[in-house]
């Protein structure tokens, strides 16, 4: 019987009879070298106004949190990609495609975003933006395109939710010059009309120091002549305007928007749900030992998404993958408190949104008392209902 186990050793690391090599997720992830969303040369006296990090981080970190998973069920990932220039992007996102992989993490504009859906809608990629907040991406109604990233209507619902709350019903918008400063001052005023909140007047400031333009670059003025109002919301993508506006306000009222009260997908002083573990594990895993910013949330959640979506679709192949993470069954977990998914109508993930300062959550939308009639996470967005193709 000596022989017995010498060869009962090698059976078991030999395996079984049959076995095969682990199954390979390839996974792609792009984001731009220059990207113009986070030019370092728009600060002011050396301060960064819209500081950038890597938001590979937070994919590398989603293969790390989920790597159990992924060795119960024989899958190892191979994640490919990194910043790259404007004029290399498609050619870098069809390489991906021909190497293999099924799902391409997006850190880009909402236009770059829209050109490689269209460029790849011939392809059997699916896209996840993570970044771009922009509602026109959603209702473009890319069939190969998911966002984690939340949308304009879906931070204007939250703050408008909070209002409500409060009984802050008479709102002073402001918002620049820049089309992106006014399509989020559009779609605030859509989230406070379907809530019944009064705009009682919008106004345009203006970052220059013209004299000629001193009513709207005047902050006591621009806030100024208008009655009473009960708080201010400003769009101000760039952010150059709105810190200065608090504790300069013609009257002593709160500012929500691009400053004080902020709508956001994550934040590191989040104190529930696992959240600590995670921003730990993220300063960890991060090169300069960073706090996680919603972008690297929101990368972290599209990689975890589609692992999960691997290791529980019932069906193995890329239909059956495909199919459950576009399902409800999906009920993904992002450390906020309640299973999350994607809409089929719009391919927005439907989550929480924590109102934040700068150092605290205020309070987190869905609030207490917005019902649905099938999931409170619907309130905040368009909802199917309202909800259209362009």
């Amino acid at each position: 019987m000596r022989w017995l186990f010498p060869l009962l050793m090698a059976c078991a690391l030999a395996g079984p009879a049959g076995a095969q090599e682990a199954r390979e997720v390839r996974l792609g992830y792009l984001s731009l070298e220059d990207d113009p969303r986070f030019d370092e040369d728009f600060a002011y006296a050396r301060i960064p106004l819209r500081p950038q990090g890597n938001t590979r981080t937070g994919v590398e970190l989603a293969i790390e949190d989920m790597s159990f998973l992924l060795d119960a069920r024989d899958m190892s990932v191979t994640l490919d990609g990194d910043r790259v220039t404007q004029d290399a992007l498609l050619e870098r996102a069809r390489q991906m495609v021909a190497d293999g992989a099924r799902y391409i993490v997006l850190d880009l504009p909402a236009a770059s975003v829209a050109a490689l859906a269209t460029e790849l809608a011939d392809t059997e990629v699916t896209l996840l933006n993570t970044t771009a907040p922009e509602d026109a991406l959603r209702t473009a109604c890319h069939a190969n395109l998911l966002h984690t990233a939340a949308s304009d209507r879906m931070t204007s619902d939250a703050l408008i939710q909070h209002l409500v709350k409060q009984k802050w019903t008479n709102v002073l918008s402001l918002h620049g010059e820049p089309e992106r400063d006014q399509v989020r001052a559009q779609s605030f005023a859509e989230a406070a009309a379907r809530m019944r909140v009064d705009i009682i007047e919008t106004r345009e400031f203006d970052l220059s120091t013209n004299p000629a333009r001193r009513e709207e670059n005047n902050i006591m003025l621009v806030t100024g002549g208008v009655g009473d109002y009960d708080v201010i919301f400003i769009a101000d993508d760039f952010g150059e305007y709105s810190r200065y506006v608090e504790y300069q306000t013609a009257l002593p009222r709160p500012v929500i928007g691009a400053t004080g009260l902020v709508a956001l997908e994550w934040h590191w002083a989040l104190e529930r749900y696992g959240a600590p573990q995670v921003n730990s594990r993220f300063e960890d895993r991060s090169e300069d030992g960073r706090r996680m910013s919603w972008q690297d949330w929101s990368t972290w959640i599209a990689a975890r998404a589609v692992l999960t979506a691997y290791t529980k679709a019932r069906e193995p192949g890329p239909d059956g993958v495909e199919a459950f993470l576009r399902s409800e069954d999906l009920r993904l977990d992002g450390s906020k408190g309640v299973p999350m998914s994607f809409r089929p109508w719009s391919g927005q993930m439907r989550m929480p949104i924590l109102l934040s300062t700068h150092n605290a959550i205020i309070d987190i939308a869905p609030i207490d008392g917005f019902l649905h009639k099938t999931n409170t996470l619907d309130t905040l967005g368009q909802d199917e209902a309202e909800f259209t193709c362009d």
